[in-house]
């Protein structure tokens, strides 16, 4: 978490299950490694950049699934329902072979 830039910051073949809010947060971080993560039912969205000057990232062969969408589904920045795999704010991350279901 604001770990600036930081490419030794790794978080690779982790299992989130159920979480209450966001499955994995990059937030004010860059350079970092997000790969071989598997998000199961997170509330509003899978994986997610908090700020959008988060840069250089690399996010990849991450599995992305919600079994149901109502299930998923929460009332987060204003908007009734949101639902997402992955929500990026900021285009200059990497986001490579990442996988998204329901």
């Amino acid at each position: 978490h604001i770990m600036s830039t930081c490419p030794e910051c790794v978080f690779e073949g982790n299992s989130v299950v159920d979480s209450a809010q966001v499955g994995i947060t990059i937030h004010g971080t860059h350079k970092s490694l997000v790969s071989n993560n598997i998000i199961w039912d997170a509330r509003g969205v899978g994986i997610y950049t908090e700020d959008g000057n988060e840069m250089d990232n690399v996010i990849k062969q991450n599995v992305v699934i919600c079994s149901w969408w109502e299930y998923c589904s929460v009332n987060w920045q204003a908007n009734i329902g949101l639902v997402a795999g992955i929500f990026l704010i900021g285009m200059t991350n990497d986001v490579i072979e990442n996988h998204v279901a329901g």
